[in-house]
């Protein structure tokens, strides 16, 4: 069976040519009503909202939609020629909605806001300016939400759990107002749920991050499409935390929880054992090791530590294969500034002029 040859897609294709200063990323999900008011004001805002116009691109991916969104995009692009809209197949969450438009961008500096029009866009140039400043990223802080008491509460909750677990003082977590600058988004991983941690995963990898004060809008259209209690984002946490701590030695993390399991009952195994062989030996009278109920559960205990810690020496033996292989994309990734060498340039005779002469 031979594969259907499709017609080639053009949506969202843009002429070659230099790199826009921005791009901006918009994951939308059932987002219709709110997207023809959304492109025109970020044209709006990077047309007159800097001291003067400014190159961009805008992002919508279009995150399996049901409500006519993709038809949508594709008249819009037709009159907007900056709009590169992606169409995904299928409902893949934001955080994979946004990993899509990140590998996509070309743009310098990389904004980031939700397609329902509860952040505005006219904010732009305040979160560039911070930018500005020195920071590698600025996410926003919506310090008048509005939104219902219930979600006000459990992003209060939630921001502080994760300031006191990581040290990272940003009030903010889950705001999908942001900007950075191109390499954070060419660095990270943002996958699962994760784009609400994009300030943490931006901060584990070596970047300022920074947040502003933002304004927030109230929904225009439909309704909010998150749960309002998502309590995934605290095993997201533990995962986060798991991988910054442990990501090149597993084996010490497993190591700790199976000496809990192993070493207490190991000290009991041996104590059970040198008994028995004194007892056979005549010495400290009879001791039989086979009516001990201690010798059951301290057995079970330690064959737990014992594969505790076998998942740890698996796992550390996989990762040692998976580091040799892509060592030198690892160490590009922890480069900031690299200078290079000196450049060599040959003299006539074929000596080059950096070396010694004798």
């Amino acid at each position: 069976m031979t594969c259907r040859q499709e017609e080639p897609n053009n949506l969202g294709s843009r002429a070659s040519g230099p790199s826009p200063s921005f791009s901006a990323v918009v994951p939308a999900f059932n987002e219709v009503e709110s997207i023809p008011e959304l492109v025109e004001r970020i044209d709006t805002v990077f047309s007159n909202g800097f001291s003067e116009p400014q190159s961009y691109e805008l992002i919508i991916v279009d995150d399996g939609s049901t409500d006519g969104t993709q038809d949508l995009l594709r008249e819009l692009v037709q009159q907007w020629p900056q709009l590169r809209p992606i169409i995904l197949r299928r409902n893949a969450g934001k955080s994979m909605a946004l990993m899509t438009g990140f590998l996509k961008a070309q743009g310098k500096c990389i904004v980031t806001l939700d397609a329902d029009l509860q952040d505005n866009p006219e904010e732009i140039p305040v979160l560039v300016a911070k930018l500005a400043e020195g920071y590698h990223l600025v996410t926003g802080y919506r310090q008048k939400r509005l939104d219902t008491i219930v979600r006000k509460t459990g992003s209060l909750i939630f921001n502080w759990v994760v300031r006191r677990a990581t040290g990272l003082n940003i009030k903010d977590q889950n705001c999908g107002f942001k900007a950075c600058q191109a390499e954070v988004v060419k660095t990270i991983a943002v996958y699962g749920q994760f784009h609400r941690y994009i300030p943490l995963l931006a901060h584990f990898a070596g970047f300022k991050v920074t947040e502003q004060r933002v304004s927030n809008s109230a929904r225009k259209y439909g309704r909010s499409k998150y749960p309002t209690f998502r309590y995934q984002g605290i095993f997201d946490l533990l995962s986060i935390l798991f991988t910054q701590n442990f990501n090149l030695s597993p084996l010490h993390f497993f190591a700790k929880i199976a000496a809990v399991f192993a070493v207490p009952s190991g000290l009991v195994l041996i104590y059970f054992v040198t008994r028995h062989l004194l007892s056979a030996a005549g010495i400290g009278g009879e001791f039989l090791i086979t009516a001990r109920p201690l010798l059951s559960i301290s057995l079970t205990m330690f064959l737990i530590g014992t594969n505790i810690f076998l998942t740890g020496f698996a796992c550390d033996f996989i990762l040692h294969h998976l580091v040799r292989s892509r060592i030198d994309l690892m160490s590009e990734l922890h480069i900031q500034e690299f200078f290079g060498a000196p450049e060599r340039h040959s003299d006539p005779a074929g000596q080059s002029e950096n070396l010694p002469q004798s």
